[in-house]
This record gives C-alpha cells, sequence and structure tokens, in this order.
C-alpha cells in the first residue's frame, strides 16, 4: 500500500496526510481503488491504511470512484498516470 500511496500523492502533487481525510478529495479513493482492483488487497487492509475506515466505507469509496472516473478528465488521467507508474494493467 505505501507504493500505492506514494504513486497517489506523485499525481497530487501533494503528501496523504494533506488530502486523506480530505472531504470530497478523490485521493484516498484513488489509491483505495488501485489497492483493491490493482492488487486485489482486503478492504479491511486497505481500511487500517486509511486511517481505520470500516470495510463498508472502504467499498463504497471504491464504488464512488468507479462511478466518478468517466466524469472526471483530472482523475481520469490521474487514475491512467498512477495505473502506469505502478505497471498496471487496465484496471
Amino acid at each position: 500500500m505505501s507504493e500505492i500511496i506514494a504513486v497517489v500523492e506523485k499525481a497530487k502533487g501533494e503528501r496523504w496526510e494533506r488530502f486523506r481525510d480530505r472531504y470530497g478529495d478523490w485521493g484516498r479513493d484513488l489509491a483505495l481503488y488501485l489497492g483493491k482492483k490493482g492488487f486485489g488487497i482486503k478492504l479491511r487492509e486497505l481500511g487500517e491504511a486509511a486511517g481505520g475506515m470500516d470495510y463498508m466505507s472502504v467499498s463504497a469509496a471504491v464504488k464512488r470512484l468507479e462511478e466518478r472516473v468517466d466524469k472526471d478528465a483530472a482523475l481520469s488521467a490521474a487514475l491512467h498516470r498512477c495505473r502506469k507508474d505502478l505497471k498496471m494493467s487496465n484496471v
């Protein structure tokens, strides 16, 4: 998860601690999405990495990102950059 967070920090241009708990910020949801869809990390583990979220909240965050990515060009570009940096196939 630390590698995913580092890549998302790079894409956003700010530290995880600054955006992780910011309301409406897509950075945390992107990291959770990449962890779940790209690496199969369990929801519980993702929640712990995100500051103690429960698994249902993590699941909702992943779904929220999936719904938002097609409507938000900046988010779509960030997802593409992160996948490339993590050497992931199309997630």
